[in-house]
Parts: structure tokens; C-alpha cells; sequence
């Protein structure tokens, strides 16, 4: 398969737009805990495909948040690679976080784990309509003795 990309300096900024929201969700909402941030970020019709069943809309969205809240504290991700596409925006990330709440039968730890992902978002009209993940959940479960 060969990836052609034309050189239309229009399309260069829209994927630069799409980078900076997507550092601001890792930045804003994660990093300094700023959950009204997904207001601003979050699409009406967003699909977060990393949960079971998918995140849906703002709300959603926030929902999340305030579980991942719940269960780690001292939150902290990296952006290693940051790669923007038409209307996609790739990034590897690295996150560290400390198990302080109840996670799948686990009670807290205490412990701080680095985790490592890929994740994969979509945009429309500057804010993010989908969310995939590739999460190396491994890690995360042995370190707290859940597997």
C-alpha cells in the first residue's frame, strides 16, 4: 500500500489545529485534571471505542473521566510520537499513574505504573468525534496483582 500525500498548505493546518486539540486533551484535561476542557473539545456525537460500551457524547466523555479519577490519582501522560493525517491524529503515549481505587476486583495499591498506548483519534470541525486505543493493560494488571 503507498500513502500519497499532496501538498495543500490548507489540509497542513488543519492537521496542525487537529494536534493542538488532541495535546490539550492529554495536556489540559488529563495531565492538569481539567475536566471542563471536554466541553470545549468533545464533540456531541463522540465514540470513545476504549469502553465497554463505547463513551458516547460529551457526557460520556466526562463519565470517563471521573472513573479513571476514581480508581488513579497522580496522573501524568507523555506525548512520545504525535502524527496528524487527513482528520486523524495518532499518538504514542506513555502514562504514570497511581492505583488509589478499586480496579477490576483489585483494591488500591498504592502502586505508580507506567503504562504505554496508541491511540487514535478523529475530528470535525475542531473537536474529537472518536477515540480508538491499543493499551498495553498488561503491565498495568500485573503490577497491581490482578493477574
Amino acid at each position: 500500500m503507498t500513502f500519497v500525500q499532496e501538498n495543500n498548505p490548507q489540509q497542513g493546518s488543519l492537521q496542525e489545529q487537529n494536534k493542538a486539540i488532541v495535546r490539550r486533551f492529554y495536556e489540559e484535561v488529563y495531565n492538569q485534571g481539567r475536566e471542563d476542557v471536554l466541553d470545549e473539545i468533545i464533540s456531541s456525537d463522540y465514540l470513545d471505542y476504549g469502553h465497554n460500551p463505547p463513551g458516547r457524547g460529551i457526557e460520556g466523555a466526562k463519565a470517563d473521566f471521573r472513573s479513571g479519577q476514581g480508581i488513579f490519582s497522580n496522573v501524568h501522560f507523555t506525548i512520545d510520537d504525535l502524527i496528524a493525517l487527513g482528520d486523524q491524529v495518532v499518538v504514542r503515549w506513555t502514562g504514570s499513574l497511581t492505583h488509589t481505587g478499586e480496579f477490576m476486583g483489585v483494591a488500591p495499591t498504592g502502586k505508580t505504573i507506567d503504562l504505554t498506548g496508541i491511540s487514535i483519534y478523529r475530528l470535525a470541525n475542531g473537536k474529537l468525534t472518536e477515540t480508538r486505543n491499543a493499551v498495553n493493560w498488561l503491565t498495568l494488571l500485573q503490577e497491581i496483582g490482578a493477574v
